[in-house]
């Protein structure tokens, strides 16, 4: 299942557009906030959460949670979640959908983390950024049959509203299951299109299955060029199954030239991450390459992780 982008989401963003009292300091509190003066932005916030100003609400429970301008306290987080969510802030409920998925400040419930996400979906104030977060958290709960009964025709339907609301986690995640078959009829075309959706918005794990359907010419005419491309662009984001790969075509000279001192580093990063084809493959150049092409081949590695890092 590791092409299947499993991961929850949280949408940490401060909100400063507000209305009424807060309205006059919202300027003072973005100021603050970017230029890193987080207690005087978390004392403008306070005041206007007090006043019950609901984006301010949200933003005192995001600097709460992170620690920004005051100790990181998850339960003070989840106290003023909950006071924004009960106005109707969609980022609030999201925030809270994952808290409780995650039992950050709270005991762990996939049913409140369900409650949440439903709410959140069906909020007349939700933008489409908030729409995308919801249905896709909910697709996730239905695929892995968290809170509810595991229902993939459900989450297959909550991927889409996420996908059509432009989550690139949806979209991938839609592919995945028409070109699998999983709670709808296999389509491996339709899987295609979904994959392109989501690489367009950089997410790696599509590129990476995109990649695959190009290399292998499934649901659309195989281009081996094409997907080194692709497997590059995920390779670069640190997808081990696409660094695996695109060393394989490297090594191969699929989609261009043949460079087996690239495919080597590639190979080393992927085997890094107990990628057991990228070790069987890094052992078999390790034969070949001479001892400074080898040499290269690691240097160029470790420039890649720390590059990473930094």
């Amino acid at each position: 299942m590791n092409r299947l982008a499993q991961r929850a989401l949280i949408l940490t963003q401060i909100l400063l557009l507000s209305i009424g009292a807060w309205a006059a300091n919202a300027d003072q509190a973005r100021e603050a906030y970017q230029a890193g003066r987080y207690e005087d932005a978390v004392k403008l916030y306070q005041a206007a959460a007090e006043q019950g100003d609901a984006k301010a609400q949200f933003a005192l429970a995001v600097m709460h949670e992170q620690g920004r301008g005051v100790a990181q306290d998850p339960g003070q987080a989840v106290q003023w979640y909950l006071r924004a969510a009960a106005q109707g802030h969609a980022g609030a409920q999201n925030n809270l959908g994952y808290i409780y998925y995650m039992g950050k400040g709270v005991g762990q419930s996939y049913e409140q983390a369900l409650a949440w996400y439903s709410k959140a979906s069906q909020n007349p104030a939700s933008d489409k950024g908030d729409l995308a977060i919801a249905w896709c958290n909910l697709g996730n709960l239905a695929f892995n049959g968290r809170g509810m009964a595991r229902n993939l025709a459900l989450a297959a339907a909550d991927y889409r509203k996420a996908a059509e609301a432009g989550s690139g986690f949806a979209a991938n995640n839609l592919g995945y299951m028409l070109e699998n078959g999983l709670g709808l009829r296999k389509d491996e075309g339709q899987a295609v299109r979904w994959y392109q959706q989501a690489a367009k918005d950089g997410e790696p794990f599509a590129e990476d299955n995109l990649a695959v359907m190009y290399e292998a010419g499934r649901g659309v005419m195989r281009d081996y060029k094409e997907a080194r491309r692709l497997y590059e662009k995920a390779a670069a984001q640190g997808n081990t199954r696409a660094q695996a790969k695109l060393g394989q075509l490297l090594e191969r000279g699929l989609g261009g030239g043949k460079d087996l001192v690239e495919a080597c580093k590639w190979y080393t990063l992927a085997a890094a991450k107990d990628d057991q084809r990228a070790e069987e493959s890094l052992q078999r150049l390790k034969g070949v390459l001479s001892p400074s092409q080898w040499a290269a081949a690691q240097a160029s590695a470790k420039s890649f992780l720390e590059a990473s890092h930094d």
